[in-house]
């Protein structure tokens, strides 16, 4: 593989293949310039170095980067009369900002509601291939934050971020790896490799599709494009019972018991498993601080594998999953399994062995939206929403969506966003999962 001057991560050549497109949606309250909104995009993303140049894939062990220059389609308004729709049908469409070779790592869009003139949907739609969640995250805290200099005529904080933004490099995954494996933490890679391959893993319920029939559902998802599946629910009640005997866990934890409960319930009652079963499931790790982040911008994520006794009382679930994540963070499981894929990668054997776990779920919260009353300059929040779609290129990018993906995203009063990827193979599968989750939530 030739030298990069963004830096190679193996992984984000797989994402290129996957062809993933996420959007976050964050709705307020208020009055916003858009005029001003956009000028801040512009002027931040123009700094990214990244963003000038693409990926050229030969093949999974074989791929470069390559500069291009400027990028399409950035910015626009939406009105509409129902933004929620007006946000799915932004979701369903977005990788048309793909269409015809385009070049597009990310945009901008405000939606706003013609019956309720202040309310506002800022949605920022991201190219998987060029960040990750958190990477994306804090880009658009620095356009919020450009955009209220700008609001105040704050000039220095203006020229501070965008020599922030121009400073974000995308570290190589060896030089960041080598760097997280030695900053004074424990890490034994061997230790954690014995750990993996004893971990007990299942996928009971069969929800991962099998390697062999993932060509042939490629080819029939080709045929249509699905709107996003998106669930909102209060969770208040569900924490307060969990806390109530653990008091150490989570909000994190206590969503993903209630998504493992669901699929439990679901094995139980749709597909006649037994009483006593594991439900197992990769969760997206961020391997890299608070502080790394605002220096270095890419996929510097781990999917790393979680088991629990699906019979178990949710809250008993709650503190499972809790001890599961201290553990691999603790141990830098997570920095062991993005090493094993990189790995993986240069050895051409991504997608060559069926990975027994019946979900992925991933956490985009936004803790600066969710703790910050004056997020936005003269706006209230309201709510943190998104939604994804895909269309991979091949069987290779098909493999790293072949079983249902849950997005969480929490709002400022403890509302739950619960959205999912659309299924390769079922859209009534991810409907009947989305369901019993809902149950689950709903009767905690």
């Amino acid at each position: 593989m030739s030298t990069s001057p963004v830096g190679a991560i193996n992984l984000e050549c797989l994402m290129s293949r996957a062809n993933i497109l996420f959007t976050s949606g964050y709705r307020f309250r208020g009055e916003l310039n858009a005029a001003n909104l956009q000028a801040s995009f512009n002027a931040v993303v123009d700094r990214i170095e990244k963003f000038g140049h693409r990926l050229h894939f030969e093949s999974q062990d074989n791929f470069h980067w390559r500069q291009v220059g400027a990028y399409d389609a950035r910015f626009r308004v939406i009105d509409s009369d129902d933004i929620d729709q007006a946000f799915k049908e932004l979701c369903r469409d977005s990788l048309s900002l793909l269409d015809d070779g385009k070049h597009c790592p990310m945009a901008l869009a405000v939606i706003r509601d013609r019956r309720n003139p202040d309310q506002f949907i800022i949605t920022q739609t991201c190219e998987h291939t060029y960040v990750d969640a958190r990477s994306a995250e804090v880009i658009f805290n620095r356009v919020i934050d450009y955009y209220n200099a700008l609001s105040r005529g704050d000039d220095a904080r203006m020229e501070a971020i965008l020599a922030a933004a121009e400073s974000t490099r995308t570290l190589g995954s060896a030089e960041m790896i080598e760097r997280l494996a030695a900053d004074g933490h424990d890490h034994d890679h061997e230790a954690n490799v014995q750990d993996l391959a004893a971990y007990p893993i299942a996928d009971i319920g069969e929800y991962a599709i099998p390697l062999d029939t993932v060509p042939a559902c490629l080819d029939d998802y080709k045929k249509q494009r699905f709107a996003p599946v998106m669930e909102f629910f209060d969770i208040e009640r569900l924490l307060k019972r969990c806390r109530a005997k653990h008091p150490e866990v989570t909000q994190n934890s206590v969503i993903c018991a209630a998504l493992a409960k669901g699929f439990y319930d679901l094995n139980r009652a749709a597909k006649g498993k037994p009483e006593k079963h594991i439900v197992s499931f990769k969760m997206l790790s961020d391997l890299l601080s608070p502080e790394l982040r605002q220096k270095y911008s890419g996929n510097y994520i781990a999917f790393v594998p979680v088991s629990v006794d699906g019979d178990l009382p949710i809250e008993d679930m709650a503190k499972a999953i809790h001890e599961r994540i201290r553990r691999f963070k603790t141990r830098k499981l997570d920095l062991s399994v993005f090493k094993l894929v990189e790995d993986a990668v240069d050895a051409a054997l991504v997608g060559t062995a069926d990975d027994p776990l019946s979900f992925v779920v991933t956490n985009w919260n936004n803790h600066r939206f969710l703790k910050t009353p004056d997020y936005l300059h003269g706006c209230e929040s309201l709510r943190h929403q998104s939604g994804v779609n895909i269309e991979p290129k091949d069987t290779l990018g098909a493999i790293l969506v072949n079983r249902p993906i849950l997005v969480i995203n929490q709002s400022p009063n403890d509302e739950l966003c619960l959205s999912f990827f659309p299924s390769l193979r079922s859209e009534a599968e991810t409907l009947a999962v989305a369901n019993s989750i809902g149950d689950a939530f709903r009767n905690a």
